[in-house]
């Protein structure tokens, strides 16, 4: 496909696909408290929390490998096939879930269809991938943009017409497929054709590679979400709701860390490749020194005025949860160093090697929310998801710094 596209507008597109996305899951909770209430806000909170869980089995982890594949080991076929696989079981483990945990039928239908409308966009990712591995971040990034845009006012409006959350869900469903096969099913044609042939050599190495970063994806999601069901176990909705309204606000870090490294992945896989360290180091130091600015600005912009926003905001008084609010976004600055440190080494081709952070993150992730919600309630959720991110990001630090020294050689 010919390039006419300028290096500013797709770094301007990348952004605004991280940014709709980011904000999207933020601003489908303030419609659910404003419309419906807080009850039901705790109840959207634990699905969506969920389905981002249940989304890295449909994902499978590959778009890392796929944007990053500057060699083409794999084609399209091959990612295709294998992503068709993951989210039929994505929708099989969903539907396992929802009937054994005993939730009321509200609560397990919106957990369900939240769960598709999120396998719709596993489905449209892999052509994300497409588009980023093929230097088109800015085609990803409009995706990315339109998607969740168009599914939050389609939210918005059945909510307010009906007010019935799994109406509203199911409407987000519909907005996703039909942009799937408007938008991303015919820019494909641009880049390669959709060849389902199902090469089991192919798809059985894809496997292999991808699933160490599936499983460290999948961790460090149950990472994110081990306080949510901690919370589920020992109190109310409206617990549940108060913890997402102050956890939601750690992905403006990552979000504009994102902005920062994305669109440097495939130059930071090209270095690497050709042993360039000094503008591989250069990068990876000025990004995790951007993060660091990001977390010292962010907390103290959470603990001086953050929770007057949010109440402003959701519509319920937070100010009590000032000291809460500013942990969560230290936290959120070692989860976006985690974060970036997990593609740097995902790059290097060392991705067995997340495991070593990621099974002493899990560990943490079951034993500190068990102990510390009963007793200290949302303080507690902070301080274990707080604690079990800085093991992640500790661990991953040795492994890039080991990987540096050893390439330098």
């Amino acid at each position: 496909m010919a390039d006419n596209v300028t290096q500013k507008q797709k770094v301007f597109w990348n952004m605004m696909g991280s940014l709709c996305n980011a904000l999207s899951s933020m601003i489908l909770a303030i419609i659910v408290n404003r419309v419906i209430g807080g009850n039901a806000g705790g109840i959207f909170a634990f699905a969506f929390s969920n389905a981002q869980l249940m989304y890295t089995l449909g994902g499978f982890e590959i778009r890392p490998l796929q944007s990053t594949d500057v060699e083409e080991k794999f084609s399209f076929s091959d990612y295709f096939s294998l992503r068709m696989v993951t989210c039929l079981v994505m929708m099989i483990a969903t539907t396992i879930y929802v009937g054994v945990s005993g939730f009321d039928r509200l609560k397990a239908l919106t957990i369900w269809v939240v769960c598709l409308y999120k396998m719709v966009e596993a489905v449209a990712d892999v052509f994300a991938g497409m588009f980023q591995q093929h230097d088109r971040i800015d085609l990803s990034g409009k995706t990315s943009t339109f998607r969740p845009t168009l599914s939050t006012i389609t939210f918005a409006v059945v909510l307010i017409v009906s007010r019935n959350l799994v109406y509203a869900a199911l409407s987000m469903v519909v907005a996703s497929a039909v942009l799937f096969f408007a938008y991303d099913l015919r820019l494909r044609k641009k880049f390669s054709d959709i060849v389902c042939r199902f090469e089991t050599a192919n798809m059985e190495s894809l496997i292999v590679e991808a699933a160490p970063l599936f499983v460290a994806a999948f961790i460090n999601m149950y990472i994110n979400n081990a306080p949510k069901y901690a919370i589920n176990r020992n109190f109310s909705d409206e617990v549940q709701n108060y913890y997402n309204i102050i956890f939601m606000p750690a992905f403006v870090i990552n979000l504009f860390s994102l902005f920062a490294f994305r669109p440097l992945l495939t130059e930071l896989a090209r270095d690497w490749n050709d042993k360039n360290m000094k503008p591989f180091i250069k990068i990876v130091r000025n990004i995790l020194l951007w993060i660091l600015l990001l977390t010292v600005v962010c907390m103290a912009g959470a603990y001086l005025i953050g929770a007057q926003i949010l109440g402003l905001v959701y519509g319920t008084s937070i100010i009590h949860l000032r000291k809460e609010l500013a942990i969560v976004m230290f936290a959120g600055g070692i989860s976006a160093t985690a974060t970036f440190l997990y593609y740097v080494i995902t790059v290097m081709r060392k991705q067995k090697l997340l495991m070593a952070g990621y099974a002493l993150g899990f560990v943490c992730s079951l034993v500190l929310p068990a102990v510390l919600v009963p007793k200290f309630e949302l303080m507690g959720a902070v301080i274990s998801c707080g604690i079990s991110m800085a093991v992640l990001a500790v661990t991953f630090s040795c492994i890039v710094a080991y990987q540096i020294a050893h390439n330098r050689e």
